[in-house]
């Protein structure tokens, strides 16, 4: 029988973050995030994202000539690049200056490029069959 005074939990064990301190070996503060692709590749996306707009150009042109942008650079990638850039934009971890300015384009801009990044392998397979 539970009271109010005993834990529900057997033993005394409680599930992580229940109430548990954090164990030595985990660490209590969000690790900064090592990009997996070429820096290279990662400043080059960064300016298209940071890039001002042209003179007379509206926003709808801008982002739209920016999403372009950025779908051709991400052609250029290879498959694992691919991959692994979809994993960084589609899941920002703290530390990743991409994937956070990423993450500030419209939704629907977003979703277009990550399936463009995600159909990587059938690209390639197609590109191959040609």
């Amino acid at each position: 029988m539970v009271t109010q005074a005993s834990s529900i939990f057997r033993d005394g064990i409680r599930p992580r973050g229940q109430g548990t301190p954090p164990r030595a070996s985990e660490p209590s503060t969000p690790r900064l995030v090592t990009p997996t692709c070429d820096t290279s590749v990662d400043g080059r996306l960064i300016a298209i994202l940071d890039a001002p707009f042209a003179a007379g150009e509206t926003a709808h042109t801008g982002f739209q000539r920016k999403e372009h942008e950025l779908g051709a650079a991400f052609a250029a990638l290879s498959v694992s690049d691919s991959r692994n850039l979809h994993v960084r934009l589609a899941s920002p971890k703290p530390g990743d200056t991409l994937a956070h300015k990423f993450a500030r384009m419209t939704l629907e801009r977003r979703t277009r490029l990550l399936n463009f990044l995600a159909d990587a392998r059938r690209r390639e397979a197609l590109a191959a069959t040609r």
